[in-house]
């Protein structure tokens, strides 16, 4: 919990700040006790704040659950876009790029998949959490569109759309099973091991000469 005077820190940041600090904080008691802790009184434990402020931001707990999973994902795949920016030195490498970051710390971490565990837990009695569900997998799924259309654009290959959309659903389910199997159970695996097999089994569907 946080201290006095980082209390009164928080009282005086900005609205986004604060909105942020709850969503920190919510994440949090997820992390320490799982969904079923989670109430505006217990995040405003956490938050060393008042329900009150918390009900200020957030209407109910289910508006707060909304949240608090799309900024989980949003930060997961801003990350990945963020190094892809970084790139330059082609559509293999970009590709290869994608595929290393997201199977590896930040991104892939048993926090990470605690959370997202919880929050999926939660499509089927929540709407507003399936919708943000849907939003996140096509925002994920339309950045490996991209990245297999550029591989194949580079090799001259031809690829009609429709074989676009296969190839990053198939790319998009491999990422997401080896991340799940890395955050779990990381130390069963040598390092760097994961990333190797994302990339591999990557190039093995595409059919690439290397990547």
């Amino acid at each position: 919990m946080k201290t006095t005077t980082q209390r009164r820190s928080f009282r005086r940041a900005s609205e986004e700040e604060r909105r942020s600090d709850l969503i920190s904080a919510t994440q949090e008691c997820i992390v320490q006790g799982g969904i079923g802790a989670v109430t505006l009184r217990k995040v405003a434990e956490f938050a060393d704040v008042t329900p009150g402020l918390v009900r200020h931001y957030f209407s109910d707990k289910e508006t707060l659950l909304c949240a608090a999973y799309k900024e989980t994902m949003s930060a997961m795949t801003s990350k990945a876009q963020a190094e892809l920016k970084k790139c330059d030195k082609g559509a293999l490498a970009r590709l290869r790029l994608f595929i290393e970051v997201s199977l590896q710390a930040p991104i892939m971490q048993r926090r990470s998949y605690l959370l997202w565990a919880s929050f999926t837990s939660l499509i089927n009695s929540i709407p507003g959490v399936a919708a943000i569900h849907h939003e996140v997998y096509l925002d994920f799924r339309k950045e490996c569109e991209q990245l297999v259309r550029e591989v194949f654009v580079s090799l001259d290959r031809d690829i009609n759309d429709h074989q676009i959309v296969s190839y990053s659903i198939a790319v998009n389910a491999i990422i997401d099973g080896l991340w799940i199997e890395g955050c779990l159970a990381i130390d069963l695996f040598e390092q760097g091991t994961i990333t190797e097999l994302g990339v591999t089994s990557v190039q093995a569907l595409l059919k690439l000469d290397e990547l």
